[in-house]
């Protein structure tokens, strides 16, 4: 209900963490979920146009960790919460706010098999947790204050969440942070998929580094834009060792308060951010550490244990979600073409229909 690289000289993990990749992903499997094995179309025409720009737009992240005894337990309240979503909330499609039907463009939960470092696979045996990842992103604030409500008002398990918040919670952003990166800010809303593999992680950082890690999320979301695909691929042709295929990427930054459910309470002085990444196979998770330059700022920060507060890479996987259909970026390619010769004309495809050099900077 709360609740989805390097310096310029590298650090010697860095060579470490790519390195070892492979054999981590393989020696730690992902927790698996029932996939569709069929892939996914295009979804309809729209007879109009409207602003589906998420830079700026409310995120909610939220991290709750469990021993791995509570699995069935917490299981269960996913499926609970994502039939609760899918009955009372809206997939963004220009819709006017409405009492009781809140708005979003993002929705999924990521399970995780916690490890003692998801970066170096000589130590990356699990340590008996699990990491529960809400991902959810609001058309507004007032969508977020309605999700609240209705949580309260219509979810019988809303109590038993607000609890684990207070005695699990692991990392938190409840609603006062904003989507500050992206890999296309005009895509289709909710393209996670049950199934998909995740990166995700959660930083914290002083607020004297607030400029230098802004930039350095910058500098990743161009690569991210210029390296990677969206969706299933054209046609069956693929590689995701070379051009990783994603169904979502984004990275929400907020100001830490003492109270993390309360926005209204005393911020610490630190900032966070939470990256959420959702791939189409395995392989698309160590294509994309494979490709990462050196030369990636962020890289210096993921190394920081004490600015790491979570990190999956590639050890979970979406297990509850809004499902929407994906197409690739030639066919978003072919709609911004269209859109050239006939102004107005084009119908809006899920993924990447805008170009990314065209998507505003939210920092």
């Amino acid at each position: 209900m709360l609740f989805d690289l390097a310096h310029r000289r590298p650090h010697a993990n860095q060579f470490t963490m790519q390195a070892s990749l492979a054999a981590s992903i393989t020696r730690t499997a992902p927790l698996r979920a029932p996939v569709a094995s069929k892939p996914r179309g295009r979804v309809a025409m729209r007879a109009f146009a409207y602003d589906k720009k998420s830079k700026g737009k409310p995120s909610l992240v939220g991290v709750i960790k469990v021993p791995k005894h509570f699995e069935h337990e917490m299981d269960a309240l996913v499926v609970s919460h994502e039939a609760h979503m899918h009955d009372t909330h809206v997939v963004y499609n220009g819709q006017e706010p409405e009492e009781g039907r809140p708005r979003f463009l993002e929705y999924y939960v990521t399970k995780i098999n916690e490890v003692e470092d998801p970066l170096d696979a000589t130590v990356s045996t699990p340590t008996g947790h699990l990491l529960y990842s809400w991902n959810e992103k609001y058309v507004s604030p007032a969508d977020v204050d309605e999700h609240m409500k209705v949580g309260d008002a219509k979810w019988e398990d809303f109590p038993k969440l607000l609890k684990l918040v207070k005695t699990n919670g692991h990392f938190m952003i409840s609603g006062h942070g904003k989507i500050v990166a992206n890999y296309n800010d005009c895509s289709e809303p909710c393209t996670a998929r049950k199934g998909d593999t995740t990166v995700s992680l959660g930083l914290v950082v002083p607020a004297k580094l607030e400029r230098d890690v802004d930039a350095a999320w910058r500098q990743h979301e161009q690569w991210m834009r210029k390296t990677h695909d969206f969706g299933e691929g054209v046609h069956g042709k693929f590689d995701d060792l070379a051009k990783p295929r994603i169904t979502n990427y984004t990275v929400t930054k907020a100001y830490e308060h003492v109270d993390p459910m309360d926005p209204n309470s005393t911020k610490t002085g630190n900032v966070m951010y939470a990256v959420e990444e959702s791939y189409v196979s395995a392989d698309g998770v160590l294509g994309h550490m494979t490709i990462a330059p050196q030369e990636l700022d962020i890289f210096k920060y993921l190394t920081n244990k004490r600015y790491v507060k979570y990190m999956d890479v590639g050890q979970g996987q979406v297990i509850a979600a809004m499902p929407r259909k994906l197409t690739s970026n030639i066919v978003s390619g072919f709609a911004k073409v269209f859109r050239s010769i006939f102004p107005g004309k084009a119908p809006a495809f899920a993924g990447g229909e805008c170009d990314p050099d065209d998507c505003e900077e939210a920092f």
